[in-house]
């Protein structure tokens, strides 16, 4: 849960100064990591196909709430 918060400020701050690029390549990385994480360590089931799932879906949607807050503020 604190990595999933961690993840959600992360995108949060992408969506606030940057562009989705930096987003698609983010969520790559985070992917690619926790997979190989999970698969070197525990195994691939679907409780860690969901953990990753999670994890980009908290991501993204920082994002998203970055961006809607970035450009409320600038047509202010």
């Amino acid at each position: 849960m604190l990595l999933a918060a961690m993840l959600f400020a992360m995108g949060w701050l992408i969506g606030w100064c940057c562009t989705m690029l930096i987003l698609v390549t983010s969520s790559v990385a985070i992917m690619v990591c926790t997979v190989t994480i999970f698969a070197l360590s525990h195994g691939l089931d679907l409780l860690h196909v969901l953990l990753v799932l999670g994890y980009l879906a908290a991501h993204q949607s920082g994002y998203l709430l970055g961006a809607y807050c970035s450009n409320y503020q600038e047509g202010s």
